[in-house]
This record gives C-alpha cells, structure tokens and sequence, in this order.
C-alpha cells in the first residue's frame, strides 16, 4: 500500500515539474523577469517540496528514520542546490558561451 502511495506521489510531483517547467518559460517569456536568485529559490524549493511529500507516507513506518533522512536532504538541497542552481543560471545565461 505505502509503495502505491509513494508511486502515486512520484507521478504527481512529476506533472508538478512538467506545470512548473511550462510556468517558468512562460514567466521568462512574457516578462522577462526571471533573476538567479528566482530561478535559484524555485527550484531549490521544488526539490524540497518533492522530498516532503516523497516522504510523507514513509513516517508511518519509522518516523525518526524518515524525518532524519528527510531533514538531511533538505539541507543538502539548501546548502549545496540552491549555490549550485545559482551557477547553473550565470553558466547558461553568460555571454561568453
């Protein structure tokens, strides 16, 4: 059951990416207000959306375990992603490529 939840999660967080993929092109599009610091913020914050709802049928089993694991990933996600999303914005978005 908790494996049919999960996949059911992992589908739905799937057509979020696609929604927020489609929303961000669009944004950039018609305003053209799209900073790296934005772009930084909403994918870091996606992530961290996936690992909170990926993991919310995971602590009826062993709730310490998933909430520690959970914890570390979301400090991963802030500490090393949201830099790194950051370079990826200057790398693609730079005049000398």
């Amino acid at each position: 059951m908790v494996e049919q939840i999960i996949y059911l999660l992992l589908v739905f967080n799937f057509f979020v990416l696609i929604g927020l993929v489609a929303g961000i092109r669009y944004w950039q599009n018609k305003h053209g207000k799209l900073t790296e610091k934005r772009l930084a913020l909403i994918l870091t914050g996606y992530w961290s959306f996936f690992t909170i709802t990926t993991f919310l049928p995971l602590y009826e089993i062993n709730f310490q375990v998933a909430l520690a694991v959970q914890t570390v990933l979301l400090l991963v996600f802030w500490i090393v992603g949201y830099p790194w999303f950051r370079w990826l914005y200057r790398y693609f978005n730079s005049s000398k490529r």
